[in-house]
């Protein structure tokens, strides 16, 4: 990530635009924005010209484009047209910028994302131009959003700015999915669950879970359920009850077992073991020390 970066821009002041931030001194603000990985969006009108260029900045520009025309263009004289329809990416560390081309308003909403590992598979060496119809669904979003945070910073307790930004965060990962070259959601949370699999002392709820995939818990809940037949936390209880037997059958005492698995009694260890696999823990340790010629059962 650079330290040190520049940032050129010509933008009217004239020009309306709305934006909200993470930091107190953005118009609006909200700082639960650096949690998503985002560091500002906005929507621009683009009724003037205008001409943004970044160097070596450690964010992630994502622009969608409207009306009108314009350009983005890098150093070395090389420019790309972008139009209605279309989503510009100008990746972080590159030397890239984009302005309005022609006489008409370039309307367009854009984002600035964190260098952080959720935007991951943004990281390219050249800015990317691609087809999108999902700019005037962002725009909406966007709007609703900005509303929402106004009224937050107004004090008003009735506003709905998380679930704003829940629906924003959602309708962007669906936009910038073209751009994703990784796995798809099934693949994505075999590979998350193999993951937890490797690390079972550890806390697993839901949060903790969606905090893997950069997802709401209610998204995770719903992938969960398409792709893998179960809900996250069923999943986790299940990997949880077959490693407990697998301790158990290497002749770990069932209190040891019980605190691996998360227990803070036995007997809630017990009666849940035993709802899943249909006999005590006890049994499966009984038989291990058996097999090793043991008539002791430890419990």
């Amino acid at each position: 990530m650079a330290l040190i970066y520049r940032e050129r821009l010509d933008v009217g002041s004239s020009i309306p635009q709305i934006m909200v931030g993470t930091h107190v001194f953005h118009k609006e603000s909200y700082p639960a924005l650096r949690d998503r990985g985002i560091m500002i969006c906005g929507i621009s009108e683009g009724t003037e010209p205008f001409e943004v260029e970044r160097i070596d900045t450690p964010w992630h520009v994502v622009a969608f484009c409207l009306g009108g025309s314009g350009e983005v263009f890098t150093p070395d004289g090389q420019c790309r047209a972008i139009n209605a329809g279309q989503l510009a990416l100008m990746p972080q560390g590159v030397h890239s910028g984009y302005r309005r081309v022609g006489d008409a308003a370039m309307p367009h909403v854009w984002f600035l994302l964190y260098h952080h590992s959720r935007w991951d598979y943004l990281n390219q060496a050249r800015p990317s131009i691609l087809p999108s119809q999902e700019g005037i669904a962002l725009h909406d979003a966007l709007r609703q959003f900005h509303r929402e945070t106004q009224r937050f910073n107004a004090g008003d307790s009735a506003s709905l700015a998380v679930q704003a930004l829940d629906f924003l965060c959602l309708a962007l990962e669906r936009a910038i999915k073209p751009l994703h070259p990784r796995l798809g959601w099934a693949e994505q949370l075999q590979q998350m669950f193999a993951h937890v699999q490797q690390n079972l002392d550890q806390e697993w709820n839901n949060t903790a879970l969606a905090a893997q995939l950069h997802i709401t818990t209610t998204h995770l809940h719903r992938l969960c359920i398409q792709h893998l037949g179960e809900t996250p936390n069923k999943i986790v209880f299940r990997m949880k009850m077959n490693q407990a037997k697998e301790l158990l059958m290497h002749g770990n005492s069932v209190g040891n077992v019980a605190r691996i698995s998360g227990y803070q009694e036995i007997a809630s260890f017990s009666r849940r073991f035993r709802q899943y696999f249909g006999y005590n823990p006890s049994q499966v340790l009984s038989k291990h020390l058996a097999s090793l010629g043991h008539e002791q059962v430890w419990s």
